[in-house]
């Protein structure tokens, strides 16, 4: 890949630095130091194990495979991978899952990794069995995350001149002067990190907030809510959506790495503080001699400085060959320190806080779909009822406020099913109607897609987050096709800016999914010989 030369860019004026950097916390990100406030000092003594003279060398760590659960924004660092591959002879073979599952994933035993390599350990740091689990972890790049604002509407608000505080953004979204994206800080990094930000710098403790300040601060938490405007399970698609229709928002909250890369955005970084993911590359215990040399063979090289250098210059990340810069230095907010504090934090957004999703579900019962199929069909969807599941797991049920309405479909259609949530989460409707669903008939794709999206414009509203959710195992065999329906949808401005999240599934086209996704702006979800109760669980990120 050719590498990106870093361009120029207009900075907002100095951040206030007269704040005490001594807030971090044992489980903090690394925090401010005496010398920089925007760069977290490294851990020196888990990057650099001592070495005894007398020791067995290394072995030879060619053809040494490292496999690597990872944040899904690492993958910008593949090229480096490669390149390191081809000097070191270590093949690196990364999976993606966000950082909070991911991280409950490896807490559990589940997968067979060598490492991580999330934005942050901050929430790994939380459970006791990481001591036992990871043997070794060093930073190898950083990058707050940081609110990317449009340059006019940065000078409407006077940000262009002054770095706002939490407070005064809070305002602004409150009061409709600033609507933005973010990923859900259920399973994104960068949306957990706004979120804790937020309601660290609302609290106003100065300390890491307890689940007692979440309390304190809910109600901000809901006035900041009502700016948001464009939601995401990931960083990256945020930035995608983001820049496919720049008009749905007047700003995003990202890593400030993607925010520099979109130059029609200016960095804002509010006063009282931000998170710095430090992406470190974590070494798991018990993987063997092998795979603990090529670790750290990989580690030496990353962060050697031409290839510190180079990661600075590909990625937009600050990295140790990175001169510190005035107008993006900033205080470092604390982590919470305690499990439960995340849980309180997490589930006020969810069930409380966040705009409520308004979501149809066009379910394909068609004959193919018949046996294991509808069998896996049917968990998938009922994954979304458990109540009783453990972690962030509990959070992508279906949740109060929340409206469901079910299509389901095969030559025509067959059944509708309108359901809200109540206030007790109570999700038996739900269940009962999924475990009714039965095989039958042809595939009416986009005939029955028009219908939902009719219906999900009924709904739409400023104050709900409204997406339509298409799941089907074939190609349509009925009439319209995927072109009928793209006429029919660019002449229906009613149901234009609604999202269809589509979930590739047996034979079903990739094409058409595709071409469909970029149509609406949705996202095409891989089930094709995978866990189809995961993709529907990875979509609950972007309702």
């Amino acid at each position: 890949m050719t590498a990106v030369a870093a361009r120029p860019r207009t900075r907002l004026l100095t951040v206030l630095l007269a704040l005490v950097c001594a807030l971090a916390c044992a489980v903090a990100l690394p925090a401010c130091s005496r010398e920089d406030a925007a760069e977290p000092a490294p851990d020196d003594a888990r990057e650099q194990p001592a070495t005894d003279p007398g020791a067995t060398p290394d072995p030879d760590v060619a053809g040494t495979t490292l496999r690597v659960l990872a944040g899904s924004e690492v993958k910008d660092m593949l090229p480096i991978l490669e390149s390191a591959e081809e000097e070191l002879g270590i093949s690196v073979v990364l999976e993606y899952m966000g950082t909070l599952d991911g991280t409950e994933a490896v807490m559990s035993g589940e997968g067979d990794y060598d490492a991580t390599w999330f934005p942050s350990n901050a929430y790994m740091s939380l459970f006791d069995e990481k001591s036992s689990l990871v043997s070794q972890e060093t930073s190898i790049m950083r990058t707050p995350v940081v609110l990317g604002v449009k340059a006019d509407r940065a000078a409407e608000l006077g940000w262009d001149e002054k770095s706002p505080t939490w407070a005064e953004v809070v305002d602004a979204a409150s009061s409709g002067e600033l609507s933005y994206g973010m990923s859900s800080p259920v399973s994104s990094n960068s949306g957990f990190s706004t979120l804790v930000e937020l309601a660290t710098a609302l609290s106003g403790t100065g300390a890491a907030i307890t689940a007692d300040d979440v309390t304190a601060v809910a109600a901000d938490l809901m006035r900041f809510a009502r700016g948001q405007a464009l939601a995401s399970g990931s960083s990256g698609w945020l930035m995608e959506a983001y820049d496919k229709d720049a008009s749905t928002v007047d700003g995003v909250f990202n890593y400030e790495s993607l925010i520099l890369q979109d130059e029609s955005l200016v960095e804002v970084i509010p006063q009282d503080g931000v998170i710095t993911a430090d992406y470190p590359l974590t070494m798991l215990a018990g993987r063997g001699e092998n795979a603990e040399a090529a670790y750290r063979a990989l580690v030496d090289y990353l962060r050697r400085d031409d290839v510190q250098r180079r990661i600075a210059d590909e990625t937009f990340r600050r990295t140790d060959a990175t001169a510190p810069d005035d107008s993006r230095m900033a205080f470092e907010i604390p982590f919470p320190n305690r499990l439960e504090t995340v849980k309180a934090l997490l589930s006020s957004w969810v069930a409380d806080v966040r705009k409520p999703a308004n979501m149809v579900f066009q379910i394909d019962t068609s004959g193919s779909m018949g046996g294991e199929r509808l069998d896996a069909l049917k968990a998938a969807l009922l994954s979304l009822t458990e109540t009783g599941a453990d972690g962030t797991a509990a959070l992508l049920t279906f949740q109060p406020r929340e409206t469901i309405r079910f299509v389901e479909f095969a030559s025509g259609i067959k059944s509708e099913k309108d359901l809200v949530v109540g206030e007790d989460g109570n999700l038996a409707d739900v269940s009962s109607y999924v475990n009714s669903l039965s095989a039958v008939g042809g595939t009416a794709l986009y005939g029955t897609l028009q219908h939902a999206l009719e219906l999900a414009a009924q709904t739409r509203t400023d104050d709900n987050v409204t997406s339509v959710v298409l799941f089907s195992d074939g190609e349509n065999t009925n009439a319209p096709g995927i072109d009928d329906f793209a006429q029919w949808y660019e002449a229906n401005e009613a149901v234009q800016g609604i999202p269809v999240y589509a979930i590739l599934f047996g034979e079903a086209s990739a094409d058409e999914m595709g071409r469909l996704a970029e149509l609406t702006g949705g996202r095409v979800f891989d089930a094709v010989g995978g866990d189809l109760t995961a993709a529907f669980k990875e979509i609950r990120g972007y309702l």
